[in-house]
């Protein structure tokens, strides 16, 4: 059963998303069998710019009624009653189409089965439906969270699910041939369901935004009754919606700008990232953007061959929170290291090879926070330290100016001494010192005073 108040909205031709897809797909002046029309957004684009003509099974008929103003026919009914088998059975149609309807029913495979008896010999089923592997619905699964919604890939009116594994084995158990899959995408954080890429204690976001068909937020298939019907296969499934990247730039002495740059997909973050290429002439230094977040890198190789023999190109400048040798840290989305030639001013032919030593931004935060803090501690240690060490140079200048003063003290008292011993030795050698000798002999024996 189909709620379909939920899926009254205009049709959007503009940007990617199911609708515009299949429709698409659909030639010009085709009969078409639309399964689940809702209120005729993608009928009225049919009949009014393709001038198709089309027939409509629908289960809510007041919104049938208004789909019905741009076709040719109506049937009010559930799908899997099968009644439109016997409505249609006379009509053989160019497409069959179920955008979003799929998932709501019970039986899906037998639908597509009775639903191919319908095509012309080279007509094509056209479908879409969810993607239950979202990584937002398996993040939110990991954290023991799974909650229905009014709409979008976990709405409360669907009764069956699909992944990209289950949907082409699907197809195979229906006989259907794939033709051309699509998908539209949507990431972590921008869908109907609330989770992070950072939601997940022990797994890190790189993880999922690497995992394949993690953003896929819808596939979209057409199908055909046979490989001989086929007259072109084409896969237009991405891994994702964010897929991470390398970006190199050459400096010709305007600085860097996007007009001399390379990007460079990323497709595992494990393995190392090597790069080789030669530089055009007048190219000054070059920068290296090795990643498109937060990352630690460890460059293996930055050289350049010159005459056969390769030289180690010179570190001139980067945005790295830390480095240590050949070792950053970029707390930065847009990280950046900028080289300089080996010797001279050309570069040559270059050679970079580098290996992420993690790509998760919870992770460099928490190393980055971690030396901060370890610096912190030293920078106090060291404060503390220094404080000591000026209360010793303020104690030691004190104890240099009683020194000073000790020592003007101990100059005064020698100058005294040196006086009254000059005055003495004056007096001993005076004439009456010599002539009161005698004198000062009777007095010693008068006093009892030995001589």
């Amino acid at each position: 059963m189909i709620i379909e108040s939920k899926y009254d909205f205009d049709l959007d031709m503009i940007n990617t998303n199911s609708l515009s897809l299949i429709i698409n797909q659909i030639k010009r002046g085709s009969t078409v069998l639309e399964f689940g029309p809702a209120n005729g957004r993608m009928t009225k684009y049919l009949k009014e710019a393709l001038g198709c003509k089309i027939y409509l099974v629908e289960i809510d008929e007041q919104a049938g009624k208004e789909a019905l103003r741009y076709g040719e026919d109506l049937l009010v009914d559930d799908i899997e009653t099968y009644t439109w088998l016997k409505r249609f059975e006379n009509i053989r149609f160019d497409y069959i189409t179920f955008a979003d309807v799929l998932e709501h029913l019970h039986d899906p495979e037998r639908v597509l089965i009775k639903a191919k008896t319908l095509l012309k010999q080279d007509g094509s089923i056209l479908f879409s439906v969810p993607n239950l592997a979202h990584n937002s619905v398996l993040i939110n699964l990991m954290n023991h969270e799974f909650e229905y919604t009014k709409v979008g890939l976990l709405d409360n009116t669907h009764i069956h699910f699909f992944t990209k594994n289950s949907l082409e084995h699907a197809m195979n158990r229906t006989g259907l041939t794939v033709a051309k899959r699509f998908a539209t995408y949507a990431p972590v954080g921008s869908t109907e369901i609330e989770a992070a890429y950072t939601s997940v204690l022990g797994i890190d976001e790189s993880f999922w935004k690497m995992r394949p068909y993690g953003d896929i937020y819808q596939f979209v298939y057409e199908v055909k009754l046979g490989a001989e019907f086929v007259e072109e296969t084409e896969n237009y499934i991405k891994s994702g919606t964010h897929p991470y990247f390398i970006q190199l730039f050459m400096n010709q002495g305007d600085g860097f700008t996007e007009d001399f740059a390379r990007t460079i997909p990323v497709e595992d973050t494990v393995k190392i990232q090597e790069l080789e290429f030669d530089v055009p002439e007048g190219v000054r230094s070059i920068r290296l953007d090795p990643f498109n977040a937060p990352c630690m890198v460890e460059m293996l190789e930055a050289s350049d061959l010159i005459e056969g023999e390769k030289k180690p190109l010179r570190y001139m400048e980067g945005n790295a929170a830390y480095r240590d040798g050949d070792k950053y840290i970029f707390t930065s989305s847009d990280p950046s290291i900028v080289f300089a030639p080996a010797e001279g001013r050309n570069l040559y032919h270059i050679k970079l090879a580098f290996r992420y030593i993690t790509v998760d931004s919870l992770k460099v935060n928490a190393i980055w926070e971690f030396f901060e803090s370890v610096w912190a501690e030293e920078r106090r240690k060291l404060s503390e330290k220094e404080e000591q060490y000026q209360a010793a140079l303020k104690e030691a200048a004190v104890l240099r100016r009683e020194i000073e003063t000790l020592r003007t003290d101990n100059a005064i008292f020698r100058d005294k001494a040196a006086s009254h011993e000059k005055t003495l030795q004056e007096l001993l050698g005076s004439t009456s010192w010599k002539f009161t000798r005698p004198l000062r002999k009777i007095g010693d024996i008068v006093h009892g005073r030995k001589g």
